[in-house]
């Protein structure tokens, strides 16, 4: 099978992991696959700074917002004409598309060319920017979403919430499949040792507490400070570790040093995600402190993988990859009492911890390998090839 890939991100972070993941899948299972985007074949992990200092995020923080999501509508001319320049040349037998913001241009290619097509949602942008960004055109982003999601013959996407709100603009929800996010089980071996690393930072005979992520303020990283410092973590010989920066990161920072914790709260910054599984590999229990309710943590499948206990919310897209009190611990959202209380039974019981782990290893290898969905991918797309045949 010939699939030709579009997408109109910067390939980078947990985007790119996602994309370059499922990509090598798909030719691992024989599929020719040619990706199409502005950042061409290549995607990675890059390094905060190397983000920083990225001339597209340059661009793009110059630029008036209102202007920037005008460029947005206008990649559409430039994505079709990729498109068709890559259809005529490659062949495919399927368009697969990452949805982007107002981004149309594979559904125009795909009508234009008589193709099918696989949208894959990973957000609804006009509900995840009117939250966290300014929107100028917010009326115009809803119908654009509304219109395209309608369009699409099939969409994949990553939670059961996500595939309600799809529902929610009245698309017919038998087209939409739910496929979370995966992980790769032999780069994240849970018989990685960490023990060197452990010395090196000094926690060595510790209960090793841990967060992977950006930074963000919505993370809630400061109210999970504020429970760390009421369970005293020395005296339960036990120590925090956070992986990351982001936004945030300057100003956790200084807070922590204000308050004392540096020596049981440590900041190691962000850790390229080649490296990151060394230090996955340290935790006994990783919390994850909030998700957005329509997401797919990949720091989730992640820390099953490597056979950690895991600490989370309690909301339906975490369900999607947590089966409570089995393969994690689950605590009541931006509920303070419950997530300390819960904390306090993982650092207490070691048979607990161990118990959680092995299980959740045991569902990602059933359910969440990027592989697997690479599989089911492929299985939709040859069914649609069929019937257009």
């Amino acid at each position: 099978m010939r699939i030709l890939y579009h997408h109109r991100t910067l390939g980078d972070g947990a985007e790119g992991i996602h994309i370059q993941s499922i990509v090598n899948c798909l030719k691992e299972l024989g599929h020719e696959v040619r990706v199409v985007s502005l950042v061409g074949e290549k995607t990675e992990f890059r390094s905060s700074q190397a983000a920083r200092e990225s001339k597209w995020d340059k661009i793009k923080n110059i630029i008036p917002r209102p202007v920037y999501e005008l460029a947005e509508i206008a990649y559409n001319v430039k994505g079709k004409a990729m498109l068709m320049k890559a259809i005529g040349e490659f062949k495919p037998d399927i368009i697969y598309d990452r949805y982007a913001h107002f981004s149309f241009s594979a559904l125009w290619a795909a009508k234009k060319s008589g193709l099918p097509l696989i949208l894959e949602v990973n957000s609804p942008y006009s509900i995840q920017k009117r939250q966290w960004e300014k929107l100028y055109f917010p009326g115009l982003s809803k119908m654009g979403e509304h219109k395209i999601f309608e369009a699409a013959p099939k969409i994949i996407v990553v939670s059961s919430p996500l595939k309600q709100i799809i529902a929610d603009y009245g698309v017919d929800d038998s087209k939409v499949m739910v496929l979370p996010n995966g992980t790769d089980p032999d780069r994240f071996d849970p018989a990685l040792d960490a023990s060197a690393l452990k010395k090196e930072l000094g926690l060595e005979g510790k209960t090793v507490l841990g967060f992977v992520g950006i930074l963000r303020s919505w993370h809630n990283i400061d109210k999970l400070i504020n429970i760390l410092e009421e369970i005293d973590l020395e005296k339960h010989n036990a120590a925090m570790v956070f992986l990351g920066d982001g936004p945030s990161y300057e100003e956790l920072l200084a807070y922590n040093k204000e308050k004392g914790n540096e020596k049981v709260i440590r900041f190691l910054g962000r850790i390229p995600h080649r490296e990151i599984q060394k230090y996955v590999a340290m935790f006994d229990v990783a919390i994850s402190p909030h998700a957005t309710p329509y997401s797919s943590p990949m720091k989730i499948l992640e820390y099953m993988a490597m056979e950690k206990a895991i600490l989370a919310p309690d909301m339906p897209n975490i369900k999607d990859l947590i089966t409570p009190d089995q393969s994690g611990i689950l605590f009541t959202p931006d509920d303070a009492a419950s997530l300390k209380q819960k904390l306090l039974a993982l650092i207490g019981d070691a048979a607990l911890r161990k118990r959680l782990g092995k299980k959740a290893r045991r569902e990602v290898l059933e359910k969440f390998t990027w592989m697997g969905n690479a599989r089911k991918t492929a299985e939709i797309a040859a069914g649609m090839i069929k019937k257009t045949k």
